[in-house]
């Protein structure tokens, strides 16, 4: 209704300092919180840019089952649908970099059928995957071990593209893809009087 909106600020308070939450509304309870708030990107885009950042890491066994028990056939579920498997469970499209882990686990590429012991086992074993690759982006626990290798110019263990999706710094842009190299060549091309004059200049004639 109109003016509500208003009487909704009028009514929220600040809690006092050191006092849990945010906001309050009449009778002290919580207000909600903003959801869905994507207009200025990720809270942190270091971790979501890692390598690991992917939907299986987000979602639980048992919100896959739920899943797979919609869509299973007697309890299995034909390789050719794990695709629309993750997807109906994600909400989005998995990226391809994702499908390449799953077509490697579960040998999507041969015809066949998945029972959900089976999807389980290879969903812990992608997460596992996936854990280890995500410490490859903290090579340093330590603030001495990082001065040391900065004063003895020790190279990094991980490149860039070891740990991230795209360039995390402008510097970073330069060299992230290799480019094929295009070398046009511009010969030199002239009209039969120039080439008529150059021969005659080579024969030490006077050409005018």
């Amino acid at each position: 209704p109109a003016g509500s909106s208003s009487f909704q600020h009028a009514c929220l308070r600040r809690t006092p300092a050191g006092a849990s939450g945010g906001l309050r509304g009449p009778g002290g309870q919580h207000a909600p919180a903003m959801q869905n708030v994507t207009a200025l990107g990720p809270k942190s885009p270091w971790t979501a840019n890692l390598l690991s950042a992917l939907g299986i890491m987000h979602f639980t066994n048992e919100e896959m089952k739920d899943t797979f028990d919609m869509m299973a056939v007697q309890g299995k579920l034909d390789k050719a649908r794990v695709f629309e498997l993750l997807k109906m469970a994600y909400g989005f499209e998995p990226m391809p970099e994702e499908m390449g882990l799953f077509v490697t686990s579960f040998s999507l590429e041969e015809d066949g059928e998945l029972a959900w012991p089976e999807l389980e086992a290879g969903f812990d074993e992608i997460r596992e995957l996936l854990r280890g690759v995500a410490k490859n982006a903290t090579e340093h626990t330590s603030t001495q071990d990082w001065k040391d290798d900065l004063t003895k110019h020790r190279r990094l263990a991980k490149d860039p593209m070891d740990k991230f999706k795209a360039p995390m710094t402008d510097s970073q842009t330069i060299g992230w893809h290799e480019e094929e190299v295009f070398n046009e060549r511009f010969p030199k091309s002239t009209c039969p009087e120039t080439r008529y004059a150059d021969e005659m200049i080579k024969c030490r004639l006077e050409p005018f």
